[in-house]
């Protein structure tokens, strides 16, 4: 894998489709052989050797997830206090707004973790290094809510790649192809209905397969050049 000057991978915008099949060749190559919603909480656990931990981690949920790369005190928010805290935790933990696992934002729920699976399994040799030099606090990615338009420093980058992989980690190209062109000729034999309504519905039933949001199943279709 090359990495830049900040130690930050090389990973182009066509690179990323190929960069999340191998992650689930390494992690759960079935979800390259058909449709299905990836079990990201068990790869985390089970196959990645992290832990998850459901937090308040700020005030306003600006941030929605944390990976920490080296054992020390992270700072966090308590609800019952209305206070930040400071809280140990060991190298590996993989941190989660606790809000996001209402059953409303599972499909947001869903995407934190696999973007910060992304960050374990890409970015772990910058942190690391950054924790070397400074071990005052445990070296953690902390990754908010807002991203930046067009991304220009190194953390910037590394939001970007582990956004766009996760997206592509939990609807992989090939098997999100396959099951659009099933839905569309699912819906294409129905008549008397608009062709915006046949893409809301294929949309809606693409994220129901994949456990996503519907947000995220559309702006999918688009990347791929899938036309409805």
């Amino acid at each position: 894998m090359n990495l830049n000057n900040d130690l930050v991978p090389i990973i182009r915008k066509g690179d990323i489709d190929k960069e999340a099949a191998k992650f689930l060749q390494k992690y759960y190559p079935q979800g390259l052989k058909e449709p299905m919603a990836i079990p990201v909480e068990d790869i985390a656990e089970l196959k990645m050797g992290l832990e998850i931990d459901y937090v308040n981690i700020d005030r306003n949920c600006d941030i929605l997830g944390m990976m920490i790369f080296s054992d020390g005190c992270v700072e966090l928010y308590d609800k019952d206090t209305q206070q930040n805290i400071a809280r140990q935790y060991k190298k590996g933990t993989l941190l989660v707004e606790s809000d996001l696992s209402e059953i409303a934002n599972r499909g947001r729920e869903r995407f934190t973790v696999t973007h910060e699976m992304v960050h374990w399994d890409k970015h772990q040799l910058r942190f690391m290094t950054l924790s070397y030099k400074d071990k005052a606090m445990a070296k953690a990615c902390r990754c908010p809510k807002q991203k930046a338009y067009k991304p220009k420093t190194a953390d910037e980058w590394i939001e970007w790649q582990a956004d766009n992989i996760a997206a592509a980690i939990l609807m992989p190209a090939e098997m999100f192809k396959i099951k659009a062109e099933e839905l569309r000729g699912k819906y294409c034999r129905l008549k008397g209905i608009s062709q915006s309504i046949i893409k809301d519905l294929i949309i809606d039933e693409l994220a129901s397969t994949f456990e996503v949001s519907k947000q995220a199943a559309g702006i999918r279709l688009n990347t791929l050049g899938i036309s409805m």
